[in-house]
């Protein structure tokens, strides 16, 4: 790898990083700018209250801590800024049906505002990752840490040969479509496609959802390349279905997903009625209903524990367990060495008997 290829940060970057705002203390950040997107999908432009630079590495995400309705709520979110430009952060927000954060996001943030963000998190990021031939695949707003990336590269004119499939409901709902159409123009090593599900009879490029054949058609050298992925669960899996289907080694595929349902097998009704919660630190002792995770038996006694996706995804949940069995239903926000370790996610486990919390 060359010295226009290579992914690791420059010593101005390097030195940026000294200036990062720190990752266990969320910072008040100012809204700039807010750019509409798509009809449903818009961009939230950031810059520090204090004299601190953006440092992270492309693909990673932040965490936003918001009051709504009265109840102090966390989300997280990938950002779609590259590292290369550290005077602001950007965050693209797609708004969905029954969203609290999103909605809130949407009808009342307004530029000028201040609200308090957390990072940057994630192990899902360029620089951790490297590869000589990318492969970009995107599901809906899951463009977002891969743009953080491409726009990257490009800020950086490597020489990659860089690919991007982009699926989308319609033309109407692909994000960033006017900048991807003028990066791939100017860079000719840059490719991209987009795929839509539900074409309108104008649309004349691929139709249909994600699997083996298509991603073959559309990628030749698939076999030969690494593959970064992001989307809604029921892509991702339709993608790693396909995937699987074309021959592509494991080893060379990272994904970052959301909008699953980490919860979705029902613990057994009997052991959940007998199962409890002792918070140590808090010396509270909570018997938990059926189905009831540890974030839910955590506020119904009023210990606080930091939350982010809700889905088993982000890791800011995660918490120690001193003893006892969970049965958790994550979607990789742990690390081998943190399982091992005996923490659990608390948003997505559920206590199966007697279990302790160092909380």
């Amino acid at each position: 790898m060359n010295a226009h290829t290579s992914f690791p940060a420059s010593d101005f970057f390097a030195r940026m990083r000294q200036r990062q705002w720190a990752e266990a203390s969320p910072q008040a950040m100012l809204c700039r700018a807010i750019i509409d997107e798509t009809h449903d999908v818009k961009t939230f432009v950031f810059s520090a209250a204090s004299d601190r630079m953006f440092c992270f590495n492309a693909g990673q995400y932040v965490v936003l801590h918001l009051t709504v309705d009265g109840a102090a709520v966390a989300r997280s979110y990938s950002v779609s800024s590259p590292p290369t430009r550290p005077l602001d952060l950007h965050i693209t927000v797609k708004r969905t049906s029954g969203g609290l954060v999103s909605n809130w996001l949407h009808e009342n943030l307004r530029p000028g505002d201040q609200i308090k963000i957390e990072g940057p998190l994630g192990s899902f990021n360029l620089d951790g990752l490297p590869s000589e031939k990318p492969l970009f695949l995107a599901g809906g707003s899951g463009i977002t840490p891969l743009m953080s990336m491409l726009r990257t590269l490009t800020d950086r004119a490597c020489d990659l040969d860089l690919r991007l499939i982009y699926s989308a409901r319609s033309p109407r709902d692909i994000i960033f479509r006017s900048e991807l159409d003028a990066l791939a123009a100017r860079f000719p090593n840059l490719a991209v496609t987009y795929v839509c599900s539900k074409a309108d009879p104008s649309w004349a490029g691929p139709t249909g959802r994600i699997d083996g054949p298509m991603l073959l058609r559309l990628v030749p050298d698939l076999g030969d390349r690494t593959v970064y992925a992001c989307g809604p669960e029921q892509y991702m899996k339709a993608l790693r279905d396909g995937l699987g289907q074309a021959g592509v080694d494991p080893r060379g595929y990272h994904e970052e997903s959301f909008g699953g349902c980490p919860g979705g097998v029902a613990p057994d009704a009997e052991s959940a009625v007998s199962s409890s919660v002792h918070f140590t630190r808090s010396g509270l002792e909570h018997r938990c209903a059926p189905g009831e995770t540890l974030l839910e038996a955590a506020r119904n006694c009023g210990v606080y524990v930091p939350t982010g996706c809700q889905q088993g995804i982000c890791g800011t949940c995660r918490i120690a367990k001193l003893s006892g069995e969970v049965a958790m239903h994550d979607l990789g926000g742990l690390t081998p060495e943190e399982k091992s370790a005996g923490y659990v996610l608390a948003c997505c486990s559920r206590a199966q008997g007697a279990v302790l919390l160092d909380l």
